[in-house]
């Protein structure tokens, strides 16, 4: 029965319900959008620089992070490997070793970093197929490497030479050794292209001298799992000779431009709340004076205040109801086609997909669909709500039957 007259209450004055409602859709609509394109940005910026290499969740031997050599690397056995495949969530362990030498043909030379790495392990994180441009991905003899297309253009490599690697081997032993390009990749990132040279686990082991030896432990993580819990469960089972640590520890400089960013979206998304606080309460104000005639008569007649209240409360969450499941409704098809049908930056911008290319990114920006961007946004218009609602509970409780009748 209570819901009943709220309804009906609402719609006494039909333009006034129209107009809040429609406040409250749009600035959603406009929340919900712009949040959407904003993670669904940062979705596809993860998954480009993180998911391409480094991963969610490494393990080094500890203090290896502070100081990157060869001497705080970790020896790892079936044990170590076993117990960090047991946290839940955890799909994947890669090992890798990563060192730095000086690479050299005829009389050019640069330094790069040497990666060892399990290339069928590996493609199980990441698909390797869409990185290749010349060759073949897979290693058939100990003496070869795939390389970087930056090292490529600097050499002017194709798939047969042979390239110089020096350098320092484990605990000050010497590393050299000649190697033959059987594949060029494209890592999606410069820097990487630039530096980076891929071998065998074991023949990296070999170059430096020492087996089993790995610098670099790489956890790959279920879908929707938080790689922070993943960081904090191996940290549980793991003893204090390993750290363990999630990309935003890894590239702090990525999660810091996300968090920047989506401080700019949340100013905006506050001053959209704003307007719409003022126009609701505006609404509930003239709802509630406007009424005090029949306020007065319905205490009269015997309804208790705390009744009167929740009619007030429900034709105020009623208003917010309207505008919300509206934002809701006609953004899904928006938020479903653009994710499906990602924007491309570079049809609005010339150039663009060589800039972010410089930068390691793609030009892409498909939406989240995630539900936790309209239920959060939903969640405050109705905490709103319930705050403004306590304006029409005082005037309700101080509210004088025969004095209201009588103004």
């Amino acid at each position: 029965m209570i819901l009943k007259i709220a309804w009906r209450n609402i719609w006494r004055n039909k333009k006034r319900t129209l107009i809040t409602t429609l406040s409250i859709f749009a600035a959603l609509f406009l929340v919900i959008i712009m949040r959407g394109l904003q993670f669904g940005f940062y979705d596809n910026l993860i998954k480009t620089v993180v998911e391409s290499y480094s991963g969610y969740v490494q393990v080094h031997a500890n203090g290896y992070w502070e100081k990157q050599s060869l001497e705080n690397s970790m020896e790892v056995d079936e044990e170590l490997m076993n117990k960090i495949s047991s946290v839940k969530g955890v799909e994947n362990v890669v090992q890798r070793l990563q060192t730095f030498s000086l690479v050299s043909k005829e009389e050019k030379s640069k330094g790069a970093i040497i990666n060892g790495i399990e290339i069928e392990k590996e493609q199980l994180i990441t698909d390797w197929n869409k990185r290749i441009v010349l060759g073949t991905l897979f290693f058939e003899n100990e003496n070869e490497i795939l390389i970087g297309k930056g090292i490529a253009e600097y050499f002017d490599i194709q798939i047969g030479d042979t390239l110089v690697l020096f350098g320092q081997g484990y605990q000050g032993m010497m590393a050299a050794g000649k190697y033959v390009t059987i594949g060029i990749i494209d890592l999606k990132n410069p820097k990487l292209n630039d530096l980076g040279i891929f071998m065998d686990l074991k023949s990296a082991q070999n170059y430096i001298s020492s087996e089993n030896v790995v610098t670099h432990l790489v956890v790959d993580k279920s879908e929707h799992i938080d790689e922070k819990k993943i960081v904090k469960d191996v940290r549980n089972i793991l003893s204090d000779d390993y750290e363990v640590m999630a990309w935003q520890e890894i590239l702090p400089e990525i999660d810091q431009t996300i968090k920047a960013d989506s401080v700019g979206g949340l100013i905006m998304a506050f001053i959209l709340y704003v307007i719409v606080c003022f126009g609701m309460f505006g609404t509930v104000l003239m709802m509630t004076e406007e009424r005090r005639y029949e306020f007065g008569i319905l205490i009269s007649i015997g309804m208790s205040k705390i009744k009167l209240y929740l009619i007030i409360l429900l034709e105020t969450f009623l208003l917010s109801s309207l505008g919300v499941v509206i934002a809701i409704i006609s953004t899904r098809p928006i938020l479903y086609y653009f994710h499906l049908n990602p924007i491309n930056m570079s049809d609005f911008v010339e150039g663009m997909d060589e800039a972010m290319a410089e930068f390691g990114f793609d030009p892409i920006v498909p939406f989240s669909i995630d539900w936790d961007i309209p239920f959060t946004h939903a969640l405050f218009i109705f905490c709103v709500s319930l705050i403004i609602s306590i304006y029409p509970a005082i005037k309700i409780y101080t509210l004088n039957a025969v004095k209201s009748m009588r103004s």
